[in-house]
């Protein structure tokens, strides 16, 4: 996507040599850009099917269904995205495109395909579960009344496959993704759905079940399941195929970097305070905004996954990969201070309220419900505190810059990345900012570049700013 733009891409390899029929898009699809969307869509011997997705002259940018014809049956299939794409991606990755509501897209396809003859709608679609049951991760619990079951707090029009099979008739079964869950079957309305996890770590398998009535055929069962990857075995034929970009990926990522003479740890516990692993990010984020021209007075990073970590030692891409695992760019971004308290209240929200003294035995039971630690940020800056021993919306106790109170009004330069900045996770407040830069290079790029830079990392504290959480669950679970 970067280093080769030339090549036949591997997926488009992979992908065509599994003989898919069709697939749709998801928003990781515009992290590169159309060109080269486009560049992998022209090796796809199967169609790019996304109904919702229009040029500017409203008619749609891709295929919006096909028709296909198994032993004669008639399988439709509508491709749809979720609308709220543009949250995520910047302006430029999608310029000309608009994301059209995914439930008024189906209802206008729907009929068109019976139309057509379609002996069974399939939606296939990059849009999960804005609901989830108690115990998800059992899989009878998703065959629970979805009355019972909680918002995941996921942005607004995000993830809609519950009210798709709701609001609109005529559907068989929906393909669902996007939502990161492990959904092995799901009834709605009569609308069965499944979704396979993330990254690749399954694949739902869904049985039909038709009987031929006059002249259509009927759908009288059906059921689904996930299969998962550990549990199958690799079809040979593919990992052939894939070797030689699996090769040349490895060599790329075993790269040495530099040196690290601590441990910089992410996970849970680089949560829980101001953290080596994250003072070496804002760092980062701040020098490479300075070297842009813009002397910002706050950044702020995730902590994004719960295992990677530079150990002490020798340092190679890989490490940076592992704990930078987005294709992420930097901006910098005007905001005021009523702005960042917003942010603060809502980044709070990560943590259950607590009693300090009967605080629970593990770390992960201070977790709000529903939680997603990439979705917690940690600030360089500014010295803030987090009182979780109050009621979510009132727990920054203390928001100061340079040892004075931010004003409401106060102006404030940011450098965050372009997920957050777009308001991805629910941060909206950061859209009502300006935005003054964004950069060209993916942040891993400049952790990177400032690790070879330096040859030897150690600490990369920065002196100014930090947070200070109530209670300090670092010492409590962590401290020596």
């Amino acid at each position: 996507n970067r280093i080769d733009t030339e090549a036949v891409h591997p997926m488009a390899v992979t992908m065509n040599a599994l003989k898919f029929d069709a697939a749709t898009l998801g928003n990781h699809e515009f992290d590169y850009g159309t060109n080269v969307l486009s560049h992998w869509i022209s090796q796809l011997n199967f169609p790019i099917i996304c109904a919702n997705i229009h040029k500017s002259d409203d008619t749609p940018a891709f295929k919006p269904y096909i028709i296909k014809n198994v032993d004669g049956v008639k399988i439709g299939i509508l491709g749809l995205i979720t609308p709220a794409t543009p949250n995520w991606v910047p302006s430029e990755n999608i310029a000309g495109l608009t994301f059209e509501n995914l439930i008024n897209t189906a209802q206008k396809y729907i009929p068109q395909m019976r139309n057509d003859g379609a002996d069974v709608i399939t939606i296939v679609q990059h849009s999960g579960f804005s609901k989830v049951p108690k115990d998800k991760r059992l899989a009878s619990a998703w065959l629970t009344d979805i009355q019972e079951w909680k918002e995941t707090g996921s942005i607004a029009n995000s993830n809609l496959a519950l009210e798709l099979a709701q609001q609109v008739k005529d559907i068989d079964l929906i393909m669902a993704g996007h939502s990161h869950h492990d959904v092995p079957k799901v009834i709605v309305n009569n609308v069965l759905i499944a979704e396979p996890y993330f990254w690749g770590k399954a694949l739902s398998k869904y049985t039909l079940v038709l009987e031929r009535r006059g002249k259509k055929w009927e759908v009288i069962a059906k059921d689904s399941t996930n299969l998962y990857v550990t549990e199958l075995e690799a079809e040979q034929k593919i990992l052939q195929l894939s070797l030689p970009y699996h090769q040349q990926t490895l060599r790329y990522i075993n790269q040495n970097i530099g040196v690290a003479k601590t441990e910089f740890y992410g996970g849970i516990k680089a949560r829980f305070h101001q953290s080596k692993l994250s003072n070496l990010i804002n760092k980062v984020q701040i020098k490479a905004a300075e070297a842009a021209g813009y002397s910002v007075n706050i950044s702020l990073t995730s902590i994004f996954n719960s295992t990677g970590k530079i150990a002490p030692g020798k340092i190679t891409r890989r490490d940076i990969y592992s704990i930078y695992n987005y294709d992420n760019y930097l901006l910098v971004i005007k905001i005021n201070g009523d702005i960042l308290r917003c942010a603060l209240e809502k980044n709070a929200a990560y943590f259950k309220q607590v009693n300090i003294d009967d605080l629970p035995s593990l770390p992960e039971e201070v977790l709000a419900e529903n939680h997603l630690g990439y979705n917690w940020d940690l600030y360089s800056g500014i010295d803030y505190t987090v009182d979780i021993t109050k009621p979510v919306g009132k727990r920054i106790t203390k928001l100061q810059l340079n040892g004075k109170d931010v004003e409401p009004n106060q102006v404030l330069l940011a450098a965050m990345n372009s997920y957050r900045a777009n308001g991805g996770g629910g941060y909206l407040m950061f859209k009502e900012g300006e935005i003054i830069w964004q950069s060209a290079t993916e942040i891993r790029e400049f952790i990177a570049e400032y690790i070879r830079d330096k040859g030897i990392i150690e600490s990369d504290t920065i002196a100014s700013g930090g947070l200070q959480l109530v209670p300090d669950l670092y010492q409590k679970y962590f401290g020596n």
